[in-house]
């Protein structure tokens, strides 16, 4: 008989409270400050948790005080989410900073959701244990829940993510998935990401004097043209010093996308699959020990693999006037008094040492199907893939 039940937790991150889902093959728990996903970890790497923790300890975010804690955690717009940020995050109502007037109204980057006091709604303990937790979102007038139910044997999670609109008018909104992978998972040389891309975006030259790739380039996935000629492959993680960001179109001939992220030496393969309307670009986020102020310091690893309505970390205004990229919306519509939904499923798989990459991803009704580049092998998770298909997820 599997096993598998949910269970609270004082003390998850930092002393902050929050929730474990445990089935027989490890865990995966979040906080309620702000919903982050802070650990993934299968039975078979109790060590190896591929999200990203943080080297500073962090804070629920609705304790930050700009008082008494700026010195440690920075200054508005990023403070109060950088107190408590960690692993797979959600970016929404937007992606990015605010406008200088929403700063000075309080807005922080990346809008409400990552910085308010979450609280479970539902819980479930029946053959998929899981959650049902979430926060209304006061300036952006949004009713957002995610419910997370696990497989009890395989390391497999489905998510499914609730907007409802409390206004009586349409909003433009951005919805982004923020994954942030860290070390001993995210190690130069050897961690590796596939994606089905086709065209990508380097973000402006203001954003990093230390991005390596040249600022605004247009290129193909995964062959950034670098600045001083030649061509960087974005599926590898270099050695070095430096902050960047690119933002990719999956392809649009696709119905699912998927991002993969895998350390070979390890043994050990991150994967996210989701449907392509609901999240046709992804963000990817490189620091390496570049910010040095409050609270970076000089110190901090790691990328964001972030599947997204939206390519570029931009002020919503911006975001909507740029208008279409590659031919591709960049943000996507609330409507008055409706509720839009997305779905994800995350996995762990075991990879040999001499993995070579992800070719495809594929789902059908039992499972989730990997191949790997060049030699064709095959690893296969079970998997109910229907709950990718079916329902309109609500007006783009």
């Amino acid at each position: 008989m599997s096993v598998g039940f949910v269970e609270h937790v004082a003390d998850v991150l930092d002393g902050r409270a929050g929730f474990c889902l445990r089935g027989e093959w490890g865990h995966l728990s979040a906080v309620l400050g702000g919903g982050h996903i802070c650990q993934f970890v299968k039975g078979s790497h109790p060590d190896l948790n591929p999200l990203w923790r943080p080297q500073w300890p962090t804070i629920d975010p609705d304790r930050f005080s700009p008082q008494s804690d700026e010195e440690r955690f920075g200054v508005p717009p990023d403070a109060r989410l950088l107190a408590g940020i960690a692993g797979h995050s959600l970016s929404f109502d937007h992606f990015g900073p605010p406008s200088p007037e929403e700063i000075a109204a309080g807005l922080g980057t990346h809008g409400e959701a990552p910085a308010v006091l979450w609280k479970i709604f539902r819980e479930f303990q029946d053959d998929k244990p899981g959650v049902e937790y979430g926060a209304e979102l006061p300036i952006a007038q949004i009713d957002f829940r995610r419910i997370l139910r696990i497989d009890p044997k395989h390391p497999v999670v489905y998510c499914e993510e609730k907007a409802r609109n409390l206004s009586r008018a349409d909003r433009p909104i951005s919805w982004t998935e923020h994954v942030t992978v860290g070390p001993p998972f995210l190690a130069c040389g050897v961690t590796r990401v596939d994606m089905p891309a086709t065209h990508g975006k380097v973000n402006v030259g203001s954003y990093s004097d230390a991005m390596m790739v040249t600022p605004e380039a247009d290129f193909e996935w995964p062959y950034a043209p670098l600045q001083d000629g030649g061509f960087h492959d974005l599926r590898t993680t270099p050695d070095g010093s430096y902050l960047r960001y690119t933002a990719q179109l999956l392809d649009p001939a696709r119905a699912l996308g998927y991002t993969a992220i895998a350390n070979p030496k390890a043994g050990l393969l991150l994967a996210y699959v989701f449907r392509r309307e609901d999240f046709p670009w992804v963000g990817n986020w490189e620091e390496r020990f570049y910010l040095q102020k409050a609270p970076w310091g000089g110190k901090t690893f790691c990328r964001g693999i972030e599947f997204s309505s939206t390519p570029l970390a931009l002020p919503k205004r911006q975001t909507i006037s740029q208008g279409p990229l590659f031919n591709e919306s960049t943000y996507r519509w609330l409507p008055a008094l409706s509720e839009a939904k997305v779905r994800h499923l995350m996995l762990l798989v075991d990879i040999p040492s001499d993995f070579a990459g992800v070719a495809e991803i594929s789902v059908d009704v039992a499972r989730v199907l990997i191949r790997e580049v060049g030699n064709g092998r095959t690893y296969s998770s079970p998997a109910n893939g229907s709950f990718l298909t079916g329902e309109a997820t609500g007006p783009r």
